[in-house]
């Protein structure tokens, strides 16, 4: 998630001393340490140096520099004591940008007259704050770095750390390989990582280890992250409007992967789902003016993920809330265990076939080439004529004419409503996800009064239609569950929940009617 500069220290960026540091985290497994020490991409120039670092992070009690973005650490490397102070910037795509002041120290605790900067100096001047800063957590790391070359005009330093994270008795291991651009495009990062990748399984990493140690001194669960909006601005050009969306989706669904990957908790499925969606969604926004072989290509494997993730979620609906609902309303029919037992079984299924897709090549190469023609701007490069000079201009009118059209298509969707098929509805639900979707993306633009009342009830259309749309499926996930073998008994609870999801969809179509006739009535916000 992105985080913007403490406006406690606004001079920070201008001081001559701090640097941006930007640099792309890729995770690794231990059993591919040797492979990628060994890689003949990472040893053109020599096998690099390795050395042990030990890094202390300092915050006080109630970890008041973490709140306002700052890191704060000193680091022994060799002899040496180096403080680093860590600041603003923002967290995209596995790309982190950071503002960066180091100096040298003489030993393991922080000197603040090193720190000459203004807006830093003013921070740490409250002799209060100064007394309360304590060792956090700590790192413990084997580090091997060597500089590449990859491209004409690119230097990257890379290193390879394996080691540690720990606060108090809690520990979590690091292996991962860090790419930091000295010079050169971010796009390049990307594209020399996709090099890897077809000998070394590498995934994306949107935690710095400050981030780590953190999470480990509070000892904080990993918990689902919900869609936040994109933060655009009246004087955005169109093309910087859509950086800015899809960066944001993409740090949504990334946010989420590894809960998909280690717990059992459906939420996190379900955000990555939204988040895909939200994607795909973004994608279409801009298609006339993005419309090329390459947006083709990544619509494709967008298309292919999203129908795993459909039927894992749509197994994970079923079992955590249709089915549950059921039992409750027929205690006493023992037959709908079996249902229960057969359909957790298909539920695991779907649930691996994911988490295969979520680590296999396919998933990562369609990650790191997309973020590389995000980063890289190609989109805009290709541009000519008339679609480039839209892509230049202000955000506001374009953002307009979208919403429109996705308004009118609603309302053409939505009419004779009350005898709509569970298709027509189906299609109606689309068209009224688009429009959230849009104008969720675009509501920053706008006054946030004024956007509220489209925004709540698409959502509550969505969510009416989600549910009827669910009760649609049913019958194609008992047919999946059930053994075409099977006899007596195991048919008759098929037959409850088919019929129980139909009342509760029928039962709904006056409410969706009802909130239908709000949402006609609300002033259009743009």
């Amino acid at each position: 998630m992105p985080h913007s500069a403490s406006s406690e220290f606004p001079d920070a960026v201008s001081s001559p001393g701090p640097i941006w540091e930007t640099e792309l985290k890729l995770l690794i497994s231990p059993d591919d340490l040797n492979r990628i020490r060994r890689h003949p991409l990472l040893t053109r120039g020599g096998r690099g140096a390795t050395r042990k670092l030990r890094t202390i992070y300092f915050d006080t009690p109630d970890l008041d520099l973490r709140r306002r973005g700052v890191a704060l650490r000193v680091r022994r490397d060799g002899r040496r004591w180096v403080q680093t102070i860590k600041s603003g910037g923002s967290a995209q795509g596995g790309l982190q940008r950071r503002l960066e002041v180091e100096s040298r120290v003489s030993g393991p605790r922080p000197d603040f007259l090193a720190i000459r900067e203004e807006g830093l100096a003013r921070l740490f001047s409250s002799k209060q704050r100064r007394e309360q800063l304590k060792a956090v957590f700590v790192t413990e790391i084997s580090r091997t770095t060597c500089l590449l070359r990859p491209a004409p005009g690119t230097v990257i330093e890379a290193c390879i750390d394996h080691g540690r994270v720990r606060a108090g008795d809690r520990v979590e291991p690091v292996c991962e390989l860090e790419l930091e651009l000295k010079s050169g495009a971010v796009s390049e990062l990307y594209r020399f990582a996709l090099q890897l990748l077809d000998q070394i399984s590498l995934r994306v990493g949107i935690r710095s280890k400050a981030e780590r140690g953190y999470a480990l001194c509070r000892n904080e669960r990993l918990l689902p992250v919900k869609a936040h909006r994109p933060a655009l601005r009246r004087d955005m050009s169109v093309g910087d409007a859509f950086k800015e969306i899809v960066w944001t989706t993409l740090g949504h669904m990334q946010a989420n992967e590894r809960g998909v990957l280690v717990t059992h908790n459906p939420e996190f499925l379900h955000q990555v789902r939204v988040s895909l969606r939200r994607l795909r969604s973004a994608l279409g926004l801009f298609a006339k003016v993005l419309r090329g072989p390459e947006l083709t290509s990544f619509w494709s494997e967008f298309k292919w993920l999203a129908g795993i993730l459909g039927r894992a979620r749509d197994w994970d609906v079923f079992m955590t809330e249709t089915l549950p609902q059921v039992q409750r309303e027929n205690r006493d029919d023992r037959d709908l265990a079996i249902l229960a037992k057969q359909g957790e079984r298909a539920r695991s299924s779907a649930r691996r076939r994911l988490r295969e897709a979520l680590v296999s090549q396919r998933y990562l190469s369609l990650m790191l080439k997309f973020c590389a023609w995000l980063a890289g701007e190609e989109w805009l490069a290709t541009r000519k004529g008339a679609v480039r000079r839209v892509l230049h201009r202000s955000v506001p009118h374009f953002a307009a004419g979208i919403l429109e059209h996705r308004y009118a298509r609603v309302k053409k969707r939505g009419r004779g409503l009350k005898s709509l098929s569970v298709a027509e509805l189906h299609r109606l639900r689309i068209a009224i996800k688009k429009l959230r979707y849009a104008a969720a993306f675009f509501s920053t633009l706008y006054d946030s009064r004024r956007t509220a009342g489209i925004l709540a009830q698409t959502r509550r259309l969505q969510d009416i239609l989600g549910t009827i749309n669910d009760a649609a499926t049913v019958p194609r996930l008992i047919k999946t569950a059930i053994d075409r073998a099977a006899r007596g008994p195991e048919r008759k609870p098929g037959e409850i929940v088919v019929r129980w999801s139909d009342d509760r969809a029928r039962r709904l179509r006056p409410t969706l009617l009802t909130v239908w006739n709000r949402f006609r009535h609300v002033k259009r916000f743009w």
